[in-house]
């Protein structure tokens, strides 16, 4: 009988049952065989993953230890030893639940590393699959960290592969990573399909094709149709690419089978709100804000949501609701964002109430930068003259930086004019943070006399934020707002 009790395909949209698969434990008193304790699990997930002909709501992860499994809210946690008979591996593992600390079941196998693994796999769920090698030889050296070697013994070992690929961009190799990618990506062969598209996402990553991601992601999550993390992803590839409705839907289809993901309720939110549905986005973030821990965030959550909207008054109440409930919270830019609200909502006297104390926090916490930042300020909210006056008030050793700002203010720096370079730009910048590359693309389309174009991109209002190229986050409001002028958009 299958310990998790899953044998049958599940439908999409049942909650998910999440299984934390625990580094093997190596009784063998042999150091040599320590591989096969991170190995192990690899192969179990694995084959407990399922395929595209073989889908559960069975979801396994590896974790490090039983408190990576509790923060990933496990419904169950497999423990496994092995040990050594003869030329033969037994295993054994139990299965602890996780809300009762209790154990639920135990089973054991026997046989050569693949064989033993692939007889607990079955017991676990009966519709766990094989592994995507029968070669011990090849698991042995991906074990050991030869991927090269794996990939020898058998050319179409995925994960032997994807192991090599990951090895070396971690390294930064990305060259070597991108034709190792490449090459096992030729192989119409490669197994099992989820790995390849795993393959196809690093390449993409690689050769920083946000397209090529977005698909991969996609394609990711249609064979994890219940893994919550593919469907999330896969959500946030959508609303990368401003395709709001198909994000809302992916994020509806996490919660599905992960009803209390945090992620995806904020992501939700957000969606609804980079989409208009201001009512909606309010409903889902206040619910948010409901879930341990999460108060102040929804509270920033929900001040973004409606400063995009154009609702200043109310995006500057929760900035402030959230800077009083954890003043620490992001660094105290919940206030640089409430002073922002507060000018556009025409209120210079509490904007720049807000900005003081975003400035005397940044002060005290040692900040030397703090004259710039009151100058970025005064630049951006129009007071040109006054900006330039505290530039002069920065320490000597900031001279350079100040020299530059200056310089961008004149004008001197000119913003470039291609348009599909600055499409790229935007459409590989997410949401909340796009304002400065929505804007400059913006003023391109007008120039090229690409008004109803210019005038899409400034139906959403820019959050204030220090992301990106600082000496020019200062053009984002006044630019903005002359572009709207412009177009007569009120």
């Amino acid at each position: 009988m299958a310990l998790v009790g899953l044998s049958g395909c599940s439908r999409n949209g049942e909650p998910a049952q999440r299984l934390a698969i625990l580094p093997f434990e190596n009784l063998t008193g042999e150091p040599s065989l320590d591989w096969i304790s991170q190995t192990g699990p690899q192969i179990l997930a694995g084959e407990l993953a399922g395929d595209e002909k073989s889908v559960t709501n069975l979801v396994p992860a590896i974790v490090a230890n039983v408190a990576q499994a509790y923060g990933m809210r496990a419904q169950s946690l497999l423990h496994t030893s092995v040990t050594k008979r003869g030329d033969k591996f037994a295993f054994a593992c139990n299965l602890e639940d996780a809300a009762t600390h209790k154990t639920t079941s135990a089973a054991s196998a026997e046989g050569s590393v693949l064989s033993a693994i692939n007889q607990l796999a079955h017991k676990v769920n009966a519709k766990a699959v094989a592994f995507s090698t029968n070669n011990d030889e090849a698991v042995a050296a991906w074990g050991h960290g030869d991927y090269e070697h794996a990939t020898m013994l058998d050319p179409d070992f995925g994960p032997a592969w994807e192991s090599w690929a990951v090895q070396l961009l971690n390294s930064q190799r990305k060259d070597e990573a991108r034709e190792v990618a490449h090459r096992a990506l030729a192989r119409p062969s490669l197994k099992p399909a989820l790995v390849q598209q795993r393959i196809e996402l690093l390449a993409a990553i690689v050769d920083q094709n946000v397209n090529a991601r977005k698909a991969a992601l996609i394609r990711i999550a249609g064979l994890s149709p219940n893994d919550p993390a593919a469907q999330l992803a896969a959500a946030d590839a959508e609303d990368l690419a401003r395709n709001y409705p198909a994000a809302i839907e992916r994020y509806q289809k996490t919660l599905q089978i992960d009803p209390q993901n945090a992620g995806a309720m904020n992501g939700w939110g957000y969606a609804e709100g980079e989409a208009g549905h201001l009512d909606t986005a309010k409903t889902i973030l206040e619910e948010y804000g409901k879930q341990f821990g999460q108060l102040v965030n929804s509270l920033d959550s929900l001040g973004e949501v409606h400063f995009m909207n154009g609702k200043f008054k109310e995006a500057a109440d929760y900035f402030e609701k959230a800077s009083a409930a954890d003043p620490k919270f992001l660094n105290g830019a919940c206030l640089l964002k409430a002073a922002y609200a507060r000018w556009l909502a025409n209120d210079v006297t509490a904007a720049d109430a807000n900005m003081r104390r975003f400035l005397d926090k940044k002060n005290k916490d040692g900040d030397v930068a703090v004259a710039w930042r009151e100058a970025s300020w005064l630049y951006s909210t129009g007071r040109r003259k006054e900006a330039l006056a505290k530039l002069e008030q920065a320490p000597p050793d900031q001279r350079d930086v100040i020299d530059r700002q200056k310089s961008v203010w004149r004008g001197d720096v000119k913003p470039p004019q291609d348009l599909k370079m600055l499409k790229d730009l935007l459409d590989s910048t997410v949401v909340a943070m796009d304002g400065l590359p929505r804007t400059i693309y913006a003023a391109a389309l007008l120039r090229a006399g690409q008004q109803d174009a210019a005038r899409q991109q400034l139906q959403r209002w820019p959050l204030p934020e220090t992301a990106g190229d600082p000496l020019l986050q200062s053009l984002v409001f006044p630019q903005y707002l002359e572009l709207r002028r412009q177009l007569g958009m009120h």
